[in-house]
């Protein structure tokens, strides 16, 4: 219990997965941006990440008592109805959605939930909301899932295939943000154009984050 805890604080006290948690207040007041590359180095408070290709770097200002948390692969056995997750998705030909990746987030913590536009691709969205029914389809001749996602005032279901990422979440500290280590970062960016955030998200050993 004192691990789920720990892990619900860290979801919900500011790491901005995917613009999930708390810090949603914040994002209606300031544009939020999602950072994605590797570690160059962090100075203090000051994290800079290097951009996965070329050499392209940026700065971001982390709060006083930022928080951490790994990202780790994870499976759909861990999936079950009532299951909290979020899902980015594309969409298909035939209007159906696609997952480009699925978190698992642990039990009670239900952040943000609804669907809402993300920025993996041009028309890449992000659906979070507790997991009604799992079935199956076909995708070019091969089995996958289906999950049917239900949040306040709507649902989405969302094909799963067996290829795509899933991942969830462990706790973690500042000794995870060594350089070269893959993050993802949601920051929120000011007037000026300087980047602040609460937290990161860290690929454990190695794991290079997919959102």
């Amino acid at each position: 219990m004192g691990e789920w805890r720990t892990m619900k604080r860290l979801l919900t006290a500011g790491l901005l997965v995917l613009g999930l948690t708390a810090g949603a207040f914040a994002q209606a007041l300031a544009p939020t941006v999602n950072v994605r590359g590797v570690v160059a180095s962090l100075d203090g408070n000051v994290l800079t990440v290097a951009a996965p290709i070329g050499t392209a770097t940026t700065k971001i200002t982390l709060a006083p008592n930022f928080t951490v948390q790994y990202i780790v692969k994870s499976s759909l056995a861990k999936v079950a109805p009532g299951s909290f997750v979020g899902a980015a998705a594309v969409p298909q030909t035939d209007g159906s959605l696609r997952a480009l990746e699925i978190h698992i987030f642990p039990p009670g913590v239900t952040p943000a939930a609804g669907s809402r536009p993300y920025d993996l691709t041009p028309t890449s969205t992000m659906t979070n909301g507790s997991v009604d029914t799992i079935g199956t389809t076909k995708v070019d001749t091969v089995t996958a899932k289906t999950l049917t996602l239900k949040y306040d005032g709507g649902e989405k279901t969302i094909t799963v295939t067996p290829d795509t990422p899933i991942v969830t979440y462990e706790p973690a500290t500042a000794a995870a943000i060594v350089k070269g280590a893959h993050v993802n970062v949601r920051a929120t960016k000011a007037a000026d154009g300087t980047l602040t955030a609460a937290g990161v998200n860290v690929g454990k050993d190695g794991l290079v984050p997919p959102m």
